[in-house]
């Protein structure tokens, strides 16, 4: 059987080999969004296969989740179900491979799946937290992206990422959305230009509801660093790619 650093997917033909890719991917796996570390084909000169490394079929085992108590989830290639899928964590459509319950109640990408439930880092003293909106754990705040509390496709609502002490808040969805948007536009890619202009640009697009004027200020230094928590959070792991975005000169 393959090791970490090379596994075999049944869905293609070759080997395929662990790398950090630099740059957002779209797995071939689960047709979502993908940053950084993930498995791929070796003949890159004709064929971009990629898959993130929580979407490789071989070797998966019943998975648990801390936000779905009592709750199992098996590895699918493809949707066991008769009717399309939604993810309880993003509420988008799941088009590809994904975790189902034994209960039958929730389906998940696999992305979203390992999605930690509290996150923070070394350099910053706060924390963020995933969390769903209900009538006892209400959210004080609207997602910085969509300017609303709640959002929900199909029934399902989209959870957040949340600061400890619940003045800001961002859909995963948003979040999912925002980064594939920046990316787009040329601010998540290898040697795209990161002075002051375009980094305050990237933010504007992450927080458009926001009136981001005198960086350096205690609130916007709250903001910054909550973005970067949630983006951070949603793509994974912190990359030099990204980092000079939540880096300004102070004046």
């Amino acid at each position: 059987m393959p090791g970490l650093d090379k596994q075999n997917d049944n869905k293609h033909l070759h080997d395929l080999e662990r790398r950090t890719r630099e740059g957002l991917f779209i797995c071939n796996g689960c047709k979502e969004l993908g940053f950084g570390n993930c498995y791929r084909c070796p003949w890159v000169w004709f064929c971009d296969y990629v898959l993130h490394v929580g979407c490789i079929s071989e070797g998966r085992t019943p998975l648990s989740n801390p936000l779905f108590k009592n709750s199992k989830f098996q590895f699918y290639q493809k949707n066991p179900l008769t009717v399309a899928s939604t993810c309880h964590i993003c509420a988008l459509d799941i088009q590809g491979r994904m975790y189902h319950c034994s209960k039958g109640k929730y389906s998940l990408h696999p992305y979203c799946a390992t999605l930690q439930t509290t996150f923070s880092l070394r350099d910053s003293d706060m924390k963020i937290k995933l969390r769903r909106g209900t009538k006892l754990n209400f959210f004080k705040s609207k997602c910085l992206k969509c300017d609303r509390k709640n959002r929900s496709s199909n029934d399902v609502e989209c959870l957040s990422y949340v600061s400890s002490d619940g003045n800001l808040c961002y859909h995963v969805a948003c979040m999912k959305e925002a980064c594939r948007d920046n990316w787009n536009k040329g601010y998540f890619r290898p040697g795209s230009e990161t002075n002051e202009q375009s980094k305050f640009l990237a933010l504007q697009n992450l927080a458009p509801k926001v009136v981001l004027s005198s960086v350096g200020q205690t609130s916007e230094v709250s903001l910054i660093t909550f973005l970067k928590l949630v983006v951070y959070a949603i793509l994974g792991e912190p990359f030099d790619l990204i980092a000079p975005l939540f880096q300004f000169s102070q004046n």
